[in-house]
């Protein structure tokens, strides 16, 4: 019987001697003393000292960066049905495939309301072509995950999939959207789910009170709660759903995005699939910006809150106000240390959480603000005294660190493919068009005078005034607009 030894170090000859470069390379002196362990592990004898920075005789270095040249560009094109197609190529080996479409919140009725947040529950279940089952299992078979989350202006479904399955991913997806079941056990059967949820996020003040923003700042479709109580979904049925799909499953209000994929392959992909896609598109209710104040009385809460917003006119289909927007955000952010403090803002404030919600033509500009118990007044004092100092103009130093601000939250949100294609197609949805080294353009090239006389005439606009919690020492809305006539 032959030793370990002797049938291993034959095998491990052969494997050293498949490499071209080392067959290539000149013989190492071997080591003499003998023995398996001795070869193998350097014990005793001599050994070969070679520093690891020298490069290996005949090994070719490789680049340190595989990155391309130039960027990828976004691409668009229509389908015959009008859904676009919108990409950015990436060396990326994970594909984001993403249907956007234009509704979520803002295109429920009385009838439809909380329909969007059902159907974040009841996506990707059976279709026309496939069971619940065969759906789950055949994302998994090809390592893909999916996805339903709901906005209050769009809808967006999307799948995530190693790039080799694209093909597999995009069918599924198509599938799971424009052929859905939405049969009544698996709707019922989402609701119970959906009523825990919307109860854990309504016991967060912060969620409350962001909804009340909405509802006080918009008369229209951008004023719907999109966290509804738990109790307006209570009797919802499969056939509102299917009611509500239907009214905003327009080919006219459908994107594709997607992220690490090939333009033509993809579009020649989507046109069997998408170019029969049919539906007139239900008028949905405009919103206008009308402002106001909202107070809800929570005597026993252990934190008062205070939410203060504005207009953002434009909203993002403004390039340059939609980064005056942002830029503004970064200025109230309290809780980032690289910028100036004028005021001791955190001896008032538990928290503050500033805010952009920008939409199609229109938005919300402003701050959420927490405290003390019975100190309501001193924290809408500290609040507007912040918005006021922004609007009496920054140095260039505060502009300079707000606009690293936000570029820093720009490449992070677009730094993977979900979130560039999350990125995409949002934009091309409400705009008709994105490039990330536009949107950095336009926030690196506001000037102090732009945004001076941006912040102006936003808090020439009717404030929109919310609270929340112990409010016995709160000063009216007239006093606190009257700060800012």
């Amino acid at each position: 019987m032959l030793s370990t030894g002797t049938q291993l170090a034959p095998a491990l000859a052969r494997c050293f001697a498949t490499s071209t470069a080392c067959n290539a390379a000149p013989a190492l002196a071997p080591a003499k003393s003998s023995g398996f362990l001795a070869s193998m592990f350097g014990l005793g004898g001599s050994r070969i000292s070679t520093p690891l920075d020298d490069a290996l005789p005949a090994v070719a270095v490789p680049p340190r960066s595989s990155a391309p040249a130039t960027k990828p560009q976004l691409q668009t094109s229509s389908l015959s049905s009008g859904i676009k197609v919108a990409t950015i190529d990436s060396t990326s080996p994970v594909s984001s495939l993403v249907l956007y479409v234009e509704g979520g919140s803002s295109a429920e009725t009385s009838a439809t309301a909380g329909a969007s947040k059902v159907l974040e529950i009841a996506a990707f279940k059976s279709t026309l072509n496939r069971s619940t089952f065969r759906l789950t299992r055949e994302l998994e078979k090809i390592g893909a995950s999916a996805f339903c989350r709901a906005g209050r202006d769009n809808v967006a479904f999307g799948v995530n999939a190693v790039r080799i399955n694209q093909r597999e991913a995009l069918e599924v997806l198509t599938d799971a959207v424009f052929n859905a079941r939405y049969v009544y056990h698996e709707v019922r059967d989402s609701l119970d789910a959906l009523k825990e949820q919307l109860a854990a996020q309504l016991k967060n003040p912060a969620t409350t009170v962001t909804e009340v923003l909405h509802r006080a700042a918009f008369d229209g479709g951008l004023g719907n709660a999109l966290v509804v109580d738990p109790s307006v979904v209570d009797g919802f049925s499969n056939e509102t759903l299917a009611e509500y799909v239907a009214s905003i499953l327009a080919p006219s209000r459908v994107v594709l995005a997607g992220v690490g994929v090939d333009h033509s392959e993809i579009v020649s992909l989507a046109t069997p699939l998408l170019s029969t896609a049919s539906g007139s598109p239900a008028p949905h209710a405009a919103s206008k910006y009308a402002g106001g104040a909202m107070n809800i009385i929570a005597p026993t809460a252990s934190q008062v809150y205070v939410g203060l917003g504005f207009e953002a006119r434009g909203g993002a289909s403004d390039p340059k106000s939609a980064a005056a927007a942002q830029i503004v955000k970064a200025l109230l952010d309290e809780a980032r240390p690289t910028l100036p403090r004028g005021r001791k803002e955190h001896e008032v404030f538990t928290s503050l959480s500033p805010f952009a919600h920008l939409y199609k033509e229109t938005g919300l500009v402003g701050v959420v603000a927490s405290g003390a118990p019975g100190k309501a007044g001193a924290v809408v004092d500290a609040l507007t005294a912040k918005v006021q100092a922004v609007a009496k103009g920054v140095s260039e130093g505060q502009l300079a660190q707000a606009k690293a601000l936000a570029l820093g939250e720009l490449k992070a949100a677009t730094a993977t493919s979900a979130g560039l294609a999350a990125s995409v197609g949002s934009s091309v949805l409400a705009t008709g068009r994105f490039s990330a080294a536009e949107v950095a353009a336009s926030l690196q090239g506001l000037t102090a005078a732009e945004l001076s006389s941006y912040v102006s005439a936003l808090v020439k606009t009717t404030p929109t005034f919310v609270t929340y919690g112990n409010l016995s020492s709160l000063p009216r809305l007239d006093a606190v607009a009257k700060r800012f006539a």
